[in-house]
């Protein structure tokens, strides 16, 4: 007789884990430990390995911790919060505590049964926190330059505040040069032919490139391009009930926002330079279309022919037609 499988849910916090575990008569334990190696050891103390653990994806407090599961060969599962969130509310629950967090988590695996968490190559981790750092000096370097055009205004400017500030900025620029160096060659290593496909991407740059192919794991588990669009944030949505409420279509924004941000950069490039994206938005333009919503249509064809040239292993080719039969 098949032996059910047992399932954990997994309240994790910075200092913290709320665990809520099953046995076999379907009655369910709480415990409480710290998120460190002797918490992990002491759930393996009440569960063992056996057990299908499931979490939340919580910033990076869960990671230690499905390294370690993973480590000893247990079934894990790292779930989207919104999805139990939304279970939670499903269940009209009023109260919110990490011991009844960590009872819904356990019920939601039971009944749901996730897929289970596979582990990311070692390179994804250290190009995302490579990309993530460049991404976060240009942030500042931003906030510094509009400090400096306020400080240069002002009648009595600090010069030496002015040029302290300009050494800040340089040095995060000499920073910036050199971690996107090693990001490209990590890139070549870890996923190269992905790179060259698409890097070759009319409109799409080399950050641009390297965001699509970190944040998407090296497109692992992109088995569409309407993946990838929603991935973006970028997929149409429509709100509308009766006659009473009439919601304008726009795109469906919970998703990934800076990725969105530098397709729209890509997409004011391709409507020059892409040859089907710019008969795409001027189309659009002369049937109306406003500019905006021109260019999100020009940045889902851009993914569209990303996951082209991925998929097909090949390099994009301006004038390629597909083969009807």
């Amino acid at each position: 007789m098949e032996t059910k499988e047992l399932c954990c849910g997994i309240d994790v916090s910075h200092t913290t884990l709320d665990v809520c575990y099953q046995n076999n008569q379907g009655q369910l334990f709480h415990l409480k430990v710290g998120n460190n190696n002797s918490g992990y050891q002491k759930i393996m103390e009440h569960t063992g390995p056996d057990y299908h653990f499931v979490m939340e994806a919580t910033g990076v407090y869960y990671i230690r911790l499905a390294f370690y599961l993973h480590s000893k060969g247990c079934a894990l599962s790292v779930v989207n919060a919104m999805a139990i969130k939304r279970y939670i509310q499903m269940h009209l629950e009023r109260n919110k505590t990490d011991k009844k967090d960590a009872q819904w988590i356990c019920r939601y695996a039971i009944e749901q049964r996730p897929p289970y968490w596979q582990m990311p190559d070692n390179a994804y981790f250290e190009s995302r926190q490579l990309y993530n750092t460049i991404r976060e000096y240009t942030e500042q370097i931003k906030r510094i330059n509009n400090q400096l055009h306020s400080l240069r205004l002002l009648p009595v400017p600090s010069k030496d505040t002015i040029k302290s500030l300009e050494k800040v900025v340089a040095c995060m620029q000499k920073e910036i040069k050199q971690l996107e160096q090693k990001l490209q060659q990590l890139l070549e290593l870890w996923q190269p032919d992905q790179l060259k496909s698409v890097s070759s991407v009319k409109g799409i740059g080399k950050r641009a490139a390297a965001m699509l192919i970190v944040f998407t794991q090296g497109f692992k588990h992109t088995e569409s391009h309407r993946q990838l669009i929603s991935f973006a944030g970028l997929a149409p949505t429509q709100y509308s009930s009766g006659s009473s409420i009439q919601g304008k279509p726009r795109i469906y924004k919970r998703g990934g926002k800076n990725l969105r941000d530098v397709l729209y950069m890509c997409s004011m490039n391709a409507m020059k330079t892409n040859p089907a994206c710019k008969s795409l938005y001027e189309r659009l333009r002369t049937n109306g279309k406003t500019g905006k919503q021109a260019l999100v249509a020009v940045m889902n064809k851009l993914l569209k022919q990303v996951f082209a040239v991925v998929k097909n292993n090949s390099v994009y080719q301006p004038n390629y037609c597909s083969v009807k039969p």
